[in-house]
């Protein structure tokens, strides 16, 4: 398709609407508000490529190398019977084709850097007099191809936090935090394209992605590559087609296990879908069965859950591993203390509203907890609805019990059957021939839930890989003050982002001042005039002239004349978002 086509059908008559004479239009590329109340910053990331991909390929392939005579009838063909006859003038296609190059200038914070909001990251200009309309013409095939990408860069830094936190606290340093989280996304998202884009935004947090053209799609575009640098991991894992058709013909599951073990893998690590039938069941009869299989394995075996609650599929019930201090949770502390005591102020705490089991050690022995809670209603005063609230709880005690797998959840209950080592923060670590794998469903908040119950039960992080899907690379679920759940989908207004003209020149040279400011909705005003970036790209100054912001501004050239003039490459924006910690 020829490139000049990508565009909103307004776009085809802007040409003739701008004031006559003028030389110069600059336009900047700009997050301008969060509706994501704990995010005030956003990276900037995928540039490159787009510049690569269609500023540079489309524009030399798809244009400037075809026939002119083809080009120009092309564009008339599908505007004339769109738009109508007469509505907008092709000369400017013919003039451009003539020209033989695409005369803009692209600036830029460089990639992998987090500007504050309303921080502008891109600067496009033209450089010949006489090409002022395309600057805010590639606008729209600009912010298409970039805001999904630069939303799963945020996506990304928002779940690496998360690990980061929990890593130091239970891992051993020698443990990259960038291993511990996939990207599983692929088949949910959009299309292909946003899908490779995405996961590649993804790799600049994790190593570990399901989605493979996003590695030669950072190959090409960021100056990488797979043979000598880690762009991209993935991972050998069965589906429930091979699971169900080794069932189908073995009838049982552990032929197919012991194959795939002893006669496939031999030598690889892999993860295996186990709850196609009866996970607990996996689990609990069928993996002690192959117990000396997995330990003879050169190669470690993912258990791999697909259904059910993540959190509780992993880390098991809520669990309290209590010791003699456990008695000052307790206020005022009560002379004659009890475990009921302990439960019952802690389920107050934590506003528990449904009926809840935990699990809780008190001096070696285990303890299973009931908690249900007890709800009362009364009248309104100006009503006769009848309002309900939390009045009490019932709480039973299980003394001296042993928990089930299920309780435990996968982690602990192969420590059960493997066994393992303490690490030098004090946590376990599985046997390294298991693990535990869950690769749906899979948000920030569970995420949190099963580190932090794996770590209350004394396991450190990292015997679990976690797999981000594609519901979380689209929407953020977030929970209001009364604990009901909202979903946040995640599209460009997510952070306001726009291009806008803001600078002109007309034919003498002379500056003109453009700005846009909505009376009805402030954080839409754009900026005035020329801008330059502070160095660390957390704010800005405006109302500056061409040639003013060509000095002392985090806005460096990166493309202009059709050519690249400046690249970056993968490791380079890692770095930026990590230094060497990746």
């Amino acid at each position: 398709m020829i490139p000049l086509l990508l565009i909103d059908f307004y776009k085809a008559t802007h040409h003739e609407q701008y004031p006559k004479g003028l030389t110069k239009m600059v336009s900047y590329y700009t997050p301008r508000m969060s509706r994501l109340k704990d995010v005030d910053k956003v990276t900037l990331f995928g540039l490159q490529g787009f510049i690569k991909e269609y500023l540079c390929d489309m524009f030399n392939t798809h244009f400037f190398c075809r026939g002119k005579r083809y080009v120009v009838d092309e564009y008339n063909r599908v505007l004339t019977y769109t738009l109508g006859p007469g509505t907008y003038d092709s000369q400017k296609i013919e003039d451009l084709w003539n020209l033989g190059y695409l005369p803009l200038e692209i600036c830029a914070v460089p990639e992998g850097t987090r500007t504050a909001i309303g921080v502008p990251q891109i600067e496009i200009s033209n450089t010949h007099p006489n090409f002022v309309w395309l600057v805010n013409t590639i606008e729209t095939m600009l912010s298409a191809t970039m805001w999904h990408t630069q939303v799963s860069a945020e996506v990304g830094y928002r779940y690496r936090q998360i690990v980061q936190e929990y890593h130091d606290l239970t891992c051993d340093d020698e443990i990259p935090v960038s291993s511990l989280l996939g990207d599983f996304s692929m088949r949910g998202q959009q299309s292909v394209e946003s899908a490779t884009k995405s996961s590649a935004a993804w790799l600049l947090s994790f190593r570990n992605t399901a989605t493979v053209p996003a590695i030669p799609w950072l190959e090409k575009n960021y100056n990488c590559n797979c043979t000598k640098d880690i762009v991209g991991l993935g991972a050998i894992s069965t589906e429930h087609s091979v699971m169900c058709s080794n069932y189908a013909i073995d009838g049982n599951e552990i032929a197919g296990v012991r194959r795939l073990l002893t006669e496939i893998y031999p030598n690889n690590n892999f993860s295996m879908v186990s709850d196609s039938y009866d996970y607990w069941n996996l689990v609990t009869k069928i993996i002690p069965q192959l117990h000396d299989d997995i330990l003879e394995h050169n190669g470690c075996l993912s258990i791999r859950g697909d259904s059910g609650d993540p959190v509780e599929i992993i880390a098991g019930l809520p669990y309290y591993d209590m010791d003699d201090n456990a008695v000052s949770c307790i206020t005022p502390v009560k002379h004659e203390w009890s475990m009921e005591d302990w439960v019952y102020e802690q389920a107050h705490d934590c506003d528990i509203q449904e009926d809840s089991t935990w699990i809780i050690k008190w001096r070696g022995h285990f303890y299973r907890v009931h908690i249900k809670p007890e709800w009362a209603n009364e009248r309104g005063g100006y009503t006769d609805n009848k309002y309900y609230f939390l009045e009490d709880y019932s709480i039973t005690i299980e003394e001296d019990i042993l928990p089930t797998a299920e309780e435990m959840g996968t982690v602990w209950a192969l420590w059960q059957e493997f066994g393992g080592t303490i690490n030098s923060k004090g946590y376990k670590v599985l046997n390294p021939h298991v693990k535990a794998i869950y690769g749906d469903s899979i948000t920030p908040q569970r995420c949190e839930k099963i580190y932090r119950r794996l770590m209350d039960k004394g396991f450190a992080i990292n015997n679990v890989t976690l797999g981000v899907g594609s519901f979380s690379f689209m929407c953020l679920e977030t929970y209001d003050e009364d604990g009901d759940v909202h979903y946040s989908p995640y599209t460009r207004d997510t952070f306001g982002i726009a291009v806008k003209a803001t600078y002109a020149e007309d034919a003498d040279g002379n500056p003109i001042m453009i700005y846009k400011q909505p009376k009805a909705l402030s954080w839409k005003k754009s900026q005035k005039g020329c801008c330059i970036v502070a160095e660390d790209g957390q704010s800005y100054t405006d109302e500056h002239t061409w040639e003013e912001v060509q000095n002392n501004n985090l806005l460096q050239t990166v493309f202009k004349d059709g050519v690249m003039v400046k690249e970056t490459t993968l490791s380079e924006v890692r770095k930026r978002m990590y230094g060497g910690n990746w």
